[in-house]
């Protein structure tokens, strides 16, 4: 329990910084955009949903923890894609730990105060809060309510993030259908590449 609180409270603080996230590459131009992306020997997967891309110019890698940022297809490299509302999203993995434990909604929540959250679920295999505002710092005209979840993937704990356009669907229900998918993206892609 110690373990899965102590790196709650580290990716509160690690995903505080997806505000310097852009949707395109250096100097505007558009970025490198994946379908998925392979973490710590394949262990963690990061696979985007539908839609969604990772945003391979902007992942950062860390002694505590890679942080790996999604977007549109679209939006990252210009070309059609099937159209789908614009987000914000960030997958952050921390190193392998002995004994990491799936994290609780609970303790996602109790990492995040004092901003207030508006509702707490523990879901199958993931620990999944709505936060009631601050958003808007993370995405241009963004709504200051945003989803944020936990996982244990393979001995990682994983952080995700969503952020939405203000009064978006991403804010409610639509948001948390997404948050969701993300997670068994990601599940299912690390389960499959997992080292045996």
């Amino acid at each position: 329990m110690a373990v899965s609180l102590s790196a709650m409270l580290f990716l509160s603080a690690c995903m505080g910084d997806v505000g310097a996230f852009g949707l395109s590459g250096p100097g505007g131009g558009k970025a490198k955009a994946v379908r998925e992306l392979p973490l710590f020997r394949g262990a963690v997967v990061v696979r985007a949903p539908d839609g969604y891309c990772v945003d391979a110019a902007h992942v950062t890698r860390g002694p505590s923890a890679t942080v790996v940022p999604l977007a549109t297809c679209g939006s990252l490299t210009g070309e059609g894609y099937v159209p789908v509302e614009p987000a914000l999203m960030t997958v952050s993995v921390l190193p392998k730990r002995f004994g990491a434990e799936q994290p609780t909604a609970a303790e996602l929540a109790a990492s995040l105060a004092p901003v207030e959250v508006s509702n707490a679920e523990d879901g199958d295999g993931i620990a999944l809060v709505r936060v009631s505002n601050g958003g808007e710092t993370r995405l241009p005209e963004g709504d200051p309510r945003y989803w944020r979840g936990a996982m244990e993937v393979n001995g990682h704990i994983v952080g995700l993030a969503l952020y939405g356009r203000t009064d978006g669907g991403l804010s409610g229900a639509e948001g948390r259908r997404l948050m969701l998918d993300l997670a068994e993206a990601l599940r299912s892609a690390s389960t499959k590449a997992a080292p045996g």
